[in-house]
């Protein structure tokens, strides 16, 4: 005997609603999970994870200069703000010096042109090679790099906080600073980069006047939109605004991706009480663990500012 009924369309209805709920809360009669808190949607989270990771990684090598960091740096503030932590060391103030800040942009330009981030190019050009095309006869010499920082105080407070980038900073035997702010495409990302030379020349009667720094200092000064450009020796760095920010996208998506499984995981802690149908066990909280840990690896890679 073969018998075939059919349910009727609001029984239907509301049988799928009842599936459709367990996508988010535990099931009373299989005593399971929620669907997107299993642990194969566990793992299909953190593969989406990487998926955008990877993206992020290969997208600047077919569209250069999509992705970057924002950033609104300026001499003046980087120079001021160095001064200020010698000061607080009792230090003397350095000077702005335009050979070295030529210099200094020489070797932001080397780094973009070569598609380099270090002290000393592939080729083997070192940054005292810059500072003596400038004709810039040293006793003491240092060099500080940073880049894809926001602002200028976050480059000087990331300087500080590392003890050899501090030691020249705070470094008495200095008497004289450059600096490069320049703008470009580095790896395929739109990046900052800050190039920060210190020195001494070997003629002490050589260290710039105040009146010489104080002119360079008004040519390199952000332009009042009101107020006629004057001429510099080193173009002004403009605030750069890339297509799409990593920073600001790598953090959202995290922020959001993360909310979303933490509420899953409130929600299912919560009904399993509620209803007394499951265990929670350290299986779970383990997973969960390894996905926060995956998105935090993904936020901390892709996240701004890199000292050198």
């Amino acid at each position: 005997m073969l018998v075939h009924t059919t349910l009727p369309s609001q029984n239907l209805a509301a049988l799928e609603k009842y599936q459709f709920i367990h996508h988010f809360v535990p099931h009373a009669v299989l005593q399971t999970r929620a669907r997107l808190l299993s642990n194969a949607a566990l793992v299909a989270y953190i593969g989406l994870i990487l998926v955008v990771f990877a993206l992020f990684r290969i997208l600047p090598l077919f569209f250069p200069g999509v992705l970057g960091y924002a950033s609104n740096i300026n001499i003046v503030d980087l120079l001021t703000d160095t001064n200020e932590m010698r000061e607080k060391q009792g230090l003397e103030p350095l000077r702005l010096n335009p050979q070295l800040t030529k210099a200094a942009n020489l070797k932001a330009q080397h780094m973009f042109k070569n598609n380099y981030w270090a002290h000393i190019a592939p080729d083997g050009t070192d940054p005292w090679t810059f500072i003596l095309s400038q004709d810039y006869d040293y006793t003491y010499a240092g060099e500080n790099l940073a880049k894809n920082f926001n602002s200028s105080d976050q480059v000087v407070d990331a300087w500080m906080k590392s003890t050899s980038h501090r030691q020249n900073l705070l470094n008495g035997n200095y008497d004289e600073i450059g600096f490069a702010v320049v703008n470009g495409v580095l790896d395929g990302y739109e990046t900052t980069l800050v190039v920060q030379l210190f020195g001494t020349p070997k003629v002490l009667s050589a260290v710039v006047s105040k009146e010489e720094e104080g002119a360079l200092l008004a040519a390199l000064a952000p332009a009042n939109p009101q107020e006629a450009p004057q001429p510099a020796l080193i173009p002004s760095p403009q605030q750069v605004l890339p297509a799409v920010d990593v920073s600001i996208a790598s953090k959202s998506i995290g922020i959001l991706f993360g909310s979303f499984v933490l509420a899953l995981f409130a929600l299912d802690v919560w009904y399993s009480k509620k209803k007394g149908i499951l265990k929670f066990t350290g299986h779970t909280v383990a997973h969960i663990a390894i996905l926060l840990f995956a998105i935090l690896g993904v936020l901390f890679v892709l996240s701004p500012g890199t000292i050198l």
